[in-house]
């Protein structure tokens, strides 16, 4: 066998090195024409893709003249991209500083508070997503900074956060609606911030009380698939999701409400494979279970632990 020359080997060297930098793996491509090669993307524009093939030659090809496969491919190269720098810089990167600040309607159709601390830009990987549905009673037009229901500020406690740091997001509902008004905007939220951030997207957990927790039951049936946990005060629990949802599913219910309706969902959601718990506590009022649900021992640790199959 020939050995190889130290300008050959140089050269590998600087093709190897590059594809970790650039983190690309190689792949086929397809012209628009049909036509294939092996090659790595470097970096990319909205116009154009920049290639190396296999023979270390690389070339700038516009995205048009690639399959919509190999579109579709580097669109999300450059939406990771932007998820990654969105800490730095991006529509939230200035909203992440350890203390709740309000997002206005006018930008995303609802009013929300948004919580993180600066731990988010310190982790080297994805951080989870916490959205959390209040009931009825804090429905309205403005939201007071800071003041949210039990299960959201809890979390964002110094004592739960630093085990489980999350970006946390709390939504209001305006007045005379109910959540299940606005589940696209709910969603459209949900997907602008996963986009713009790295947020873990096998790791996107709901909670809610009451009207919230049928708002986040709104949510897991429209995407049943999507959400790693949920976590439901009173609210509902429908025998359906026993056949149609993958979610991990917590039920917390005060006596007001349908325990052994609740109760059977969850034995059944277990029977057929399913992650799901269930708590009764007959002697509860409505308005106490979502205050027992956030300070039941174990709950935040159980629902971070899920994650998306």
């Amino acid at each position: 066998m020939k050995p190889i020359s130290l300008h050959s080997l140089l050269a590998l060297l600087i093709l190897l090195t590059s594809n970790l930098l650039s983190g690309a793996e190689s792949r086929t491509w397809t012209s628009a024409e049909g036509k294939t090669f092996e090659g790595t993307l470097q970096t990319a524009t909205e116009a154009s893709a920049s290639l190396r093939r296999s023979d270390g030659r690389t070339f700038d090809v516009p995205l048009d003249k690639l399959s919509s496969e190999d579109q579709e491919y580097v669109k999300q190269f450059l939406a990771d991209r932007n998820r990654e720098s969105g800490l730095s810089e991006g529509p939230f990167a200035d909203k992440i500083k350890g203390e709740w600040i309000k997002v206005p309607m006018e930008e995303y159709g609802l009013q929300f508070q948004i919580y993180g601390t600066s731990k988010l830009k310190r982790l080297k990987e994805p951080f989870p997503l916490y959205v959390h549905l209040h009931g009825a009673g804090a429905r309205g037009s403005d939201m007071e900074i800071g003041k949210v229901e039990i299960a959201a500020q809890r979390l964002a406690s110094e004592e739960i956060y630093d085990d489980h740091p999350c970006l946390i997001v709390v939504p209001l509902c305006p007045a005379d609606t109910s959540w299940g008004d606005h589940k696209s905007k709910l969603e459209g939220i949900i997907d602008t911030l996963t986009n713009s951030l790295p947020i873990n997207r096998n790791r996107i957990y709901l909670s809610g009380y009451s009207m919230g927790a049928r708002g986040i039951g709104s949510l897991i049936e429209s995407r049943p698939h999507f959400y790693a946990a949920a976590l439901f005060a009173d609210g509902e629990a429908k025998a359906s999701w026993v056949d149609t949802v993958d979610t991990a599913l917590w039920f917390t219910f005060s006596g007001e409400r349908d325990l052994k309706g609740a109760e059977a969902v969850a034995n059944a959601y277990t029977s057929a494979g399913k992650t799901a718990h269930f708590e009764g506590f007959p002697d509860h009022t409505h308005n106490q279970i979502h205050w027992t649900l956030a300070k039941t021992e174990g709950v935040y640790d159980w629902c971070f632990e899920q994650i998306r199959k």
